[in-house]
């Protein structure tokens, strides 16, 4: 938010500079972005008196002008329409570097040069609003005063007429600098006003800071409408806590001051009328959004006075389907989540975010119902996202703004409404039904120096506590009650029992009780008074030192350590990780084949390609996928993230797993075996191998799992047959429907926890052999049903101490006779001697008898 620098100052009554209040919020308050020169480009810019206009002898539509500046009389050239005699205007003399915006909305800087424009001789410019910087009107100069002006005129829009050769910037009130700061929420409800941030400056110049609070002056005048039925109020949601509205009349809608102008515009707000700019104002300064309605846009009824109308103000949730036109001409479909202000009959306003444009203040406005109110900031948040309408009101109502801010705005608008609009009260109701009232916290003063680690003084922290506007009062305690107690030497329990008393009575007397300000909505517990005691006091005032006690070290998250592997090894592979999103659409689970899974839907999905969580991984691979084709011709990616199982209507089952595709050109089914490589690396990495990989699926299992190609799939599977995981290349339908033409993908899926549990806790480590190891091949021909594995297993078995490692380097598959051939290297050693061949060659026959008898298949001699 921008805030300007002599409002501040004023307000605060500060001696620092721009630059070092920016420091001093910085080093302890909020995030300073940039200081401004609101003034930056008007150098050389000065008021000017128009003498005479004559028409340019060479151009229609060019004027030549004699103009005033105060030490000379200058001609200028100027073609703008409504360039009159007697007119004060804005005038950029030669040598004048002025910044505007382009059509682009960007800004440039051109010097204002002499010269001649069709052979007559221009010394200087009269501007327009864009060309200083002041507004988007580049069709006619900026006019200050002008002769069809009277002396109530100028009155009425600024105390003080603009003197001929007075600096513009000095004249505007633009001689200022603008503090860009960026108030987090937690500070929302109280420092997006002026008053808030004059506090917070105060409170680190080690000052106390008075809002200037009315509190309604005219208490006594307004009693009088205390029971006045001319403005029926009626609040039928739970989402307004308080609604206060005041009827005015006889209001004279005029320019607000350029005083008031230019704060508005220095805090980015487009200066409307006097009206509004009050509303505005006030808020910028108390941090309550108000709004004005035009009494007479509103339905009215009979009063019981008969020269008056009663007005009905209602407060109530929207119905569905009800519309209403905003200020800005949007005509919006609302729906029961809004709050919305009625005339008893049709909606007037969206409240808290903007209002209607039939109730808005026009020039012809007389009569208004000034509006300050408190809304449900979460209704609010939600109202301003649906209808993307960001607008101010809304930005603080959002960050919960204290109720009783009511009473200070109020009475800060009606202070100026009269000074401005002129206007008579003629009705007030206030609905406050529950005022929020200020809490206590108590405070131990050795808790604050213990959690800081800085011995500062009790003094110090009260000083700091009641600059903050927090009421602070020492917590009593008393001996009394003991005095009359006896207690033996021998009562040994009695005497702990009162020592422990005494400490009690210390702790009280040391301990604040902390009276916090409603303002402060942020402050509820000791940690929070102790965070903003060590700010104020000064973070870099505290000397870090090492600790002194011991400290045990955080618990190992086993799962975290496990996932980074897996990244780490993913990488060493060639793979990048990536980051995909939990939903997915409908189409999607039905194309890659999962929509025979329970999917749990999301009631209000941001759009139809997000209505379901996702139940595995692929939909965000494959996603991946095809926009990384837009940039290389291969992808290798993965991912670890949830997926969401439904649990019937319970709360999901969010499973951790991993998952990677492999995207390239090859036409030979080598994507498949990537990714086939990348999962063998991670399992020899974590020592496991007892896994296998199924190719043979059943119905059952098939229902859990994408649809692949039926040739180029398998299950990953431990040895008890449980299913670890799953990996296979992408159907020509999902090729198809996410855009991978010309390419062909393979993905994989794995549950972590699954994976996890297959790892050993711990590593078995063997010398190197003394002994020389003597290998021996084997073939043989077995059934397409049996598995390598259990080959393996039988080989092992029988081969007993002596074999220390099998191999298979060749395995053919025979469709004809429905027979497969295996071939394997049997690697024997002894760890006490060398193996003579006699000895192994005798092994040998020896496994291939077992294996004939147990496999029942045929061995090659």
């Amino acid at each position: 938010m921008k805030y300007s620098y002599n409002w501040i100052k004023e307000l605060s009554g500060t001696n620092k500079t721009a630059k070092e209040v920016a420091e001093l919020f910085l080093t302890h308050s909020f995030e300073v972005e940039g200081i401004e020169n609101l003034a930056k480009g008007l150098d050389g810019v000065v008021v000017g008196e128009v003498l005479s206009v004559e028409k340019h002898p060479d151009a229609d539509r060019l004027n030549v002008a004699q103009v005033n500046v105060g030490q000379e009389q200058l001609q200028i050239v100027c073609g703008a329409l409504n360039l009159e005699v007697r007119q004060r205007v804005p005038v950029a003399l030669v040598g004048a570097k002025l910044i505007a915006k382009n059509k682009n909305g960007e800004e440039e800087v051109f010097e204002i040069k002499k010269g001649k424009i069709r052979g007559v001789e221009s010394n200087g410019m009269i501007c327009a609003e864009n060309e200083l910087g002041l507004g988007d009107n580049h069709k006619e100069i900026m006019v200050l005063t002008s002769q069809s002006q009277t002396d109530a005129d100028l009155t009425q829009i600024d105390a003080e007429e603009p003197k001929v050769g007075q600096n513009f910037a000095e004249y505007m009130n633009l001689s200022d600098k603008i503090l860009d700061i960026d108030i987090l929420p937690n500070r929302g409800h109280d420092c997006l006003g002026y008053n808030g941030i004059a506090i917070e400056l105060n409170a680190l110049e080690k000052k106390e800071f008075e809002i200037r609070n009315l509190k309604f002056e005219m208490n006594n005048e307004l009693s009088k409408f205390e029971n006045n039925s001319d403005l029926k109020v009626d609040v039928n949601t739970p989402n307004s806590s308080r609604y206060m509205g005041i009827k005015i009349n006889n209001i004279k809608i005029i320019p607000s001051p350029l005083w008031m102008q230019a704060r508005l515009k220095a805090s980015g707000m487009k200066p409307v009328n006097n009206i509004v700019d009050i509303t505005n104002y006030v808020m910028l300064e108390t941090g309550q959004p108000l709004h004005s309605f035009d009494a007479k846009g509103i339905s009215s009824q009979k009063s019981k006075v008969k020269s008056q109308k009663c007005c009905n103000i209602g407060v109530r949730q929207a119905e569905e389907g009800e519309k209403l036109r905003l200020l800005d001409e949007q005509e919006l479909e609302l729906c029961e989540d809004d709050i919305v202000i009625t005339d008893g009959e049709k909606v007037i306003a969206l409240a808290g975010v903007m209002g209607g444009l039939q109730s808005g203040i026009k020039n012809s406005t007389t009569e208004i119902i000034l509006e300050g109110a408190n809304f449900n900031s979460t209704a609010i948040r939600f109202t301003a996202r649906r209808y993307n309408l960001q607008t101010d009101a809304a930005y603080r109502f959002e960050r919960d703004v204290d109720p009783n801010f009511v009473d200070i705005a109020m009475s800060r608008a009606l202070e100026l409404i009269k000074e401005l609009a002129g206007g008579e009260i003629t009705a007030v109701t206030d609905v406050y039904p529950e005022p929020v009232k200020p809490w206590s916290v108590k405070l131990s003063l050795e808790y604050v120096r213990k959690l800081l680690g800085v011995d500062i003084s009790d003094e110090e922290i009260i000083s700091i506590l009641k600059r903050l506007e927090i009421k602070v009062e020492k917590q009593q305690g008393s001996r009394s009650s003991r005095k009359s107690e006896v207690v033996k030497r021998s009562d040994w329990k009695g005497v702990i029992s009162l020592l422990q008393q005494d400490k009690q009575i210390t702790q009280s007397n040391n301990t604040l009780i902390c009276t916090i300000p409603t303002r402060r909505r942020d402050l509820q517990t000791p940690e929070d008074l102790i965070e903003e005691i060590g700010r104020i006091y000064g973070y870099e005032k505290i000397i870090p030192k090492a600790i002194q006690s011991a400290v045990q070290g955080p618990k190992k998250n086993e799962q975290r350590f496990f996932e980074r592997q897996l990244k780490k090894i993913s990488v060493q592979n060639g793979f990048s990780e990536i980051r995909g999103y939990s939903f997915y659409s409908q189409s999607d689970a039905e194309v890659l084949g999962v929509d025979k899974l329970k999917h749990i839907s999301l009631l209000n999905p941001a759009n139809s390609e997000q209505a379901i969580l996702r139940n595995t991984l692929g939909v965000s691979l494959l996603k991946a996928g095809r926009k990384s084709l837009s940039y290389f011709k291969e992808i290798r990616v993965f991912e670890i993230g949830r997926i969401y199982k439904d649990k019937n209507n319970t709360l999901p089952q969010e499973d951790v797993c991993f998952g990677g595709i492999v995207i390239n050109k090859g036409d030979k089914g080598e994507q498949f075996y990537e990714t086939k490589g990348l999962i063998d690396n991670i399992l020899e990495f974590f020592g496991i191998s007892d896994y296998y990989y199924d190719d043979k699926i059943s119905d059952k299992e098939n229902n859990k799992i994408p649809e692949l190609h039926p040739s180029r799939r398998a299950l990953l599977k431990n040895n008890k047959g449980e299913v670890v995981g799953w990996l296979g290349e992408a159907s020509k339908k999902a090729i198809k429907y996410f855009g991978l033409k010309n390419v062909r993908s393979a993905l994989f899926e794995i549950e972590i926890d699954k994976l996890r549990n297959e790892v050993q806790a711990n590593f078995a480590y063997q010398p190197l052999p003394k002994f020389p190891f003597v290998e021996r091949d084997l073939s043989m021909v077995v059934s397409d049903k049996l598995k390598v594995s259990e080959v393996e297993k039988t080989l092992f078995k029988a081969g007993g101490k002596l074999i220390k490692d099998i191999d298979l380097f060749d395995l053919y598959d025979n469709e004809k006779t429905g027979e497969k051939s295996m071939a394997f290297h049997l690697i024997f050693g002894d760890e006490e001697r060398t193996l003579k061949a006699e000895t192994v060659d005798n092994k040998i026959s020896e496994i291939m008898d077992i294996v004939e008898d147990e496999l029942g298949v045929e061995v090659r001699k």
